[in-house]
């Protein structure tokens, strides 16, 4: 039986595919399987897989219908036969430490869980989240806490951890099929909240693709209604989850109304479509009343900006006034504070007198200057409006 069990769900990446089990194969620790589910490639990935497992018997292949990436995943979890497992994305890569260093942290047999620091390519982290979520301090928690769970950067990537394969088993966890996207959300919160010890490590074992245009994140990014959909999917069921360990109440409940509320909130300020906007509230208002109703106002539950929101949708209120652009302002201003407000003001300011006179975004604002000066009805009237807004946060009782 193998020390370490590897699950490489594969889907149409051709291209990238030698990269990562190339990267595998070259492991200083050998004692290894690699679990590759071809998930109905269309691609040569499938033809590339077989190649592998013919040079190299550490290699198993497992075709499926595609059925997506939690699928996938399960099916190489239900077929690993080593005492540890871990996960690998098929267009990214492992560093030649990555099982040996696996092995070596798992002596301490109070950890049923090891997260590790990763590195991007081929470009840096495109933000600080990704930063702070994917490099790691040195530290092992011994048991669970709220804390760890919402506190620290333990979420939600499975790829960057592993995992006792007898802890999983007894556990009876596995992704949740029928989500195409933050799967990985739900995997953690089911897996963290029931292991008696996690250890994070600093040792940077995973080397990550950030730059991927046709991945399911990226072809998502911009499309704001489909993706709150799919956000709404996994809260909901991140919730039956947290319900079903007998969770929210106390602490654990302010804590998961706090982590939903920042989840979905700030999207619904970028819905454009008042259908769209209306239909997410209808199915967001669900969510709350479901799981939330009995714990009364759930802005004091929350004890966050976002909570006041929540609350409002809870109640009813009309989509468009609630996430309008001057509501936007009041958001901003509790989040982040007034500075901030004001320069989404003057950024809205700014692209609206752009937009009218056809300046590009790469110019100075020095245009802007004049703009009162030029003669245009349109252009005074969009100046006086969001001005008027920038007033509003001047004043001492701007969020009274």
């Amino acid at each position: 039986m193998p020390a370490v069990s590897i699950v490489v769900p594969v889907y149409n990446v051709a291209h990238y595919l030698p990269q990562c089990l190339n990267s595998i194969r070259e492991q200083s620790f050998e004692d290894f399987e690699v679990i590759c589910v071809n998930d109905g490639s269309t691609d040569e990935s499938g033809e590339l897989l077989e190649r592998y497992a013919r040079v190299d018997s550490r290699f198993r292949v497992i075709t499926t219908p595609n059925h997506g990436v939690s699928h996938a995943r399960n099916v190489g979890l239900d077929a690993a036969c080593g005492d540890y497992l871990c996960f690998v994305d098929a267009d990214d890569r492992v560093s030649p430490l990555h099982c040996e260093t696996i092995v070596r942290l798992f002596r301490n047999k109070t950890i049923d869980i090891v997260k590790f620091s990763a590195d991007p390519f081929p470009v840096p982290f495109p933000n600080e989240w990704m930063s702070y979520t994917l490099r790691l301090p040195d530290r092992v928690f011994r048991s669970y806490s709220d804390s760890l769970m919402f506190d620290e950067p333990c979420r939600p990537f499975p790829w960057n951890g592993a995992y006792r394969a007898s802890f999983i088993k007894n556990a009876g966890v596995h992704f949740p099929e029928g989500l195409p996207l933050g799967e990985d959300q739900v995997f953690s919160f089911a897996t963290v909240s029931r292991a008696s010890g996690v250890m994070f490590s600093s040792a940077r074992l995973y080397r990550y693709r950030v730059s991927r245009k046709d991945s399911a994140m990226a072809m998502l990014a911009e499309n704001y209604p489909a993706r709150i959909g799919h956000h709404l999917s996994v809260a909901s069921a991140i919730l039956d989850e947290w319900e079903l360990q007998g969770r929210m109440e106390g602490d654990s409940a302010m804590k998961m109304a706090r982590f939903v509320s920042d989840f979905i909130v700030p999207d619904l300020f970028e819905i454009k479509m008042t259908s769209d906007l209306c239909s997410l509230c209808d199915r967001y208002r669900a969510i709350l009343l479901r799981y939330f109703l009995e714990f009364g106002s759930f802005s004091e539950l929350s004890g966050c900006p976002s909570g006041i929101w929540s609350q409002a949708v809870m109640e009813g209120s009309d989509p468009c006034t609630l996430f309008s652009r001057r509501s936007f302002y009041s958001y901003t201003a509790a989040q982040y504070g007034r500075r901030a407000a004001l320069g989404c003001v003057r950024a809205d300011i700014a692209s609206s007198v752009r937009a009218f006179f056809g300046i590009p975004h790469s110019k100075k604002d020095a245009t802007l200057d004049d703009a009162y000066a030029i003669d245009d009805a349109f252009c005074v009237r969009e100046c006086m409006k969001f001005e008027g807004e920038y007033a509003r946060f001047m004043a001492k009782d701007t969020l009274k």
